[in-house]
């Protein structure tokens, strides 16, 4: 009896840590202060691990299996008993459901090939990576990935692709987060991969560039020296409108990249009509207004949007290819199970790789750095995509 006991606590115990998430997750996808959102942060860790005190304590001594007669029962009782059952079919059903769904997810039929090439850069350059920001002392935790970089090369067939476009590459950098750590020298160095190869058609930038107001400066001698043969784009992320937007903007405008915000523009890629958008919402409103656009069957749509979040938006609006970051896949990625802090209203469901809906795809890339510099099982990561037609 005591054994089974304790299980059903442990899984009610899991189902309660995965209703506080889910919460923290949907409010940090939200335009909230900051100020708050960290209370509320450091309150989920706090009620998570109370569990037992302040959920089952209350109950007695065997909250799960020996109850009083209803009649006997308080409101409060009553009420908490009903959450530590709503806790155990959450923890003991739903949970266990839904990781089952996405470990055996496929991969859209859309992606045609996925390579992945990892740098280790603290053996090469230690303790030169760390730099001056915060966060430095995570750096040098046992299983922190932070200075490991994934270089994914992914090739897609997308419905509708021009003919001109067979063979286009985009390059999709997303999330620097520059504030002294890592150390400047760890962006020059994944940089200088990045430009070692051929020079793609597009570059794509997701947003949050700085957390400091001193750190824009690196934002053109960085990011400048990425090159396209057709164009560079780029959108803001919810962390750079604590640093002077209008500057952030300035600085990528004169790297060169065409700052879309919340709007779009016609380009010309490989002589082919193309309606860049960008999205910066939830943070900046109102959202891109396309009403004026030329029409998904007169030119096809490329959209970054710093949250995939945007996603069925941006399906509802006929764009081809959304490219996004600001989740990191989650930073922290347990065995079996996978993210678990994953700042999107949908939780863990788009928190990095390919994904498609209704003609569109999306892709969610882990990005390069963070304001907090932890990464377990989950390395920072720039990828080059390459278009194929979906009939080739």
């Amino acid at each position: 009896m005591i054994t089974l006991l304790l299980f059903a606590v442990a899984v009610a115990w899991v189902g309660h840590a995965c209703v506080w998430v889910a919460v923290l997750n949907n409010l940090y996808a939200r335009p909230l202060p900051k100020g708050p959102l960290k209370v509320w942060r450091f309150a989920t860790g706090a009620a998570i691990l109370a569990f037992p005190w302040l959920v089952l304590g209350p109950l007695g001594p065997y909250p799960l299996l020996d109850q009083p007669h209803e009649s006997e029962k308080g409101p409060l009782e009553r009420g908490l008993l009903a959450y530590a059952v709503a806790c155990l079919a959450f923890g003991g059903l739903v949970f266990p459901l839904v990781t089952l769904r996405r470990a055996l997810r496929k991969p859209p039929a859309c992606v045609v090939s996925e390579r992945t090439r990892t740098l280790d850069l603290w053996p090469e350059l230690g303790e030169k990576l760390v730099g001056d920001g915060k966060g430095q002392s995570a750096t040098r935790l046992p299983g922190n990935g932070v200075f490991k970089f994934d270089f994914t090369e992914l090739t897609l067939a997308l419905p509708g692709l021009p003919p001109a476009w067979d063979g286009l590459t985009i390059l999709f950098v997303s999330d620097v987060h520059f504030h002294g750590t890592p150390s400047r020298l760890y962006f020059e160095r994944i940089i200088d991969e990045l430009t070692a190869g051929p020079e793609p058609d597009l570059v794509c930038l997701g947003g949050d560039f700085v957390d400091t107001d001193t750190h824009r400066a690196w934002i053109g001698p960085l990011l400048g020296r990425l090159r396209a043969k057709e164009t560079k784009l780029a959108v803001l992320g919810n962390h750079d409108l604590y640093h002077d937007p209008d500057r952030v903007r300035a600085e990528l405008a004169a790297a060169g990249y065409t700052v879309l915000g919340n709007g779009w523009q016609e380009v010309r890629v490989r002589g082919v009509r193309c309606v860049t958008v960008g999205h910066e919402g939830p943070w900046v409103r109102p959202g891109p207004d396309l009403s004026g656009a030329p029409h998904p069957g007169e030119a096809f749509r490329l959209c970054v949007s710093h949250t995939p979040d945007n996603f069925y938006w941006g399906a509802a609006h006929g764009v081809g290819l959304m490219l996004s970051g600001h989740v990191h896949g989650g930073g922290i990625r347990v065995p079996v199970i996978g993210s678990i802090f994953v700042p999107s209203v949908y939780g863990r469901r788009f928190d990095c790789g390919v994904f498609a809906e209704r003609g569109s795809v999306l892709v969610v890339g882990r990005g390069v750095s963070g304001k907090e510099p932890l990464r377990v099982r989950c390395n920072p990561q720039a990828i080059r995509i390459t278009l194929v037609s979906a009939a080739s």
